[in-house]
């Protein structure tokens, strides 16, 4: 298969391809995020970094706010890379794009992953219950940014640099704030999550329900830390997810 889409940069493996890993970024987060995995993973899966517009090297073109549409430009870039096996991993904002779009290629007749890996996330049962903040005044919103930690100091403490990103970032917070997941079906795959103990958006508690997204197994994992607990445990998440790869034929 090759890959001329703007949406995906892949990291082959230096085994014949086995399967696909899509790999989706948090909010103000880029796909260069994963580029270290290829060196934790098994050589036979094919690691795919989704590339959202907005940032690194689709950095100027215009976001998209909302999960909807979001998720209908993703499900058309992506279908002819579904020959293969393929799982998705999401981060927070990630972890809800590849829920829907689970869902959407399923509903639309589609082959769906063979895993789910879903990170920081609330279950889709569960409403916001924090105030959003995609809507806050610009220094409130950075306040409130910082709390997640994950930005770069240098982005937090340059007033330039805030400037460049706010949009962008305001954005995912939208998209993340507003998505509704409870209606979406069950999917028959896997789900695996993973989250950190002192996280308060999700605390761990609210990650129980995503086992009932799914007909199929499902797996809870809690690290020690906050919202990027991953990383200081990016070895044990990596070690998980390339058990549950190596057991899809």
């Amino acid at each position: 298969m090759v890959h001329n889409s703007k949406w995906f940069v892949p990291l082959p493996g230096k085994l014949p391809t086995r399967m696909r890993l899509f790999c989706f970024p948090f909010a103000g987060g880029g796909a260069s995020f994963y580029r270290l995995w290829r060196d934790k993973l098994p050589d036979d899966v094919e690691i795919v970094l989704v590339c959202l517009p907005g940032r690194e090297q689709r950095f100027g073109e215009p976001v998209i706010d909302t999960i909807d549409a979001m998720v209908a430009h993703i499900h058309d870039a992506i279908l002819p890379l579904t020959d293969l096996p393929y799982a998705f991993f999401g981060y927070s904002m990630g972890a809800i794009i590849s829920h829907h779009l689970a869902c959407e290629i399923v509903g639309n007749g589609g082959t769906g992953p063979n895993q789910l890996f879903l990170s920081a996330r609330r279950s889709p049962d569960l409403e916001l219950t924090r105030a959003p903040l995609n809507a806050l005044p610009s220094e409130t919103f950075w306040q409130q940014v910082a709390k997640y930690g994950g930005t770069p100091k240098e982005i937090l403490e340059n007033e330039e640099y805030r400037q460049l990103f706010e949009a962008p970032l305001r954005a995912d917070f939208k998209l993340s704030e507003t998505a509704v997941s409870s209606h979406l079906p069950k999917l028959s795959c896997p789900i695996t999550v993973f989250g950190g103990d002192t996280d308060t958006s999700p605390v761990p508690e609210h990650l129980a329900g995503w086992a009932d997204a799914t007909c199929g197994a499902f797996a809870k994992h809690i690290y020690p830390g906050g919202h990027f607990f991953i990383t200081d445990h990016v070895d044990a998440v990596t070690a998980i997810v390339s058990d549950r790869l190596g057991s899809v034929s």
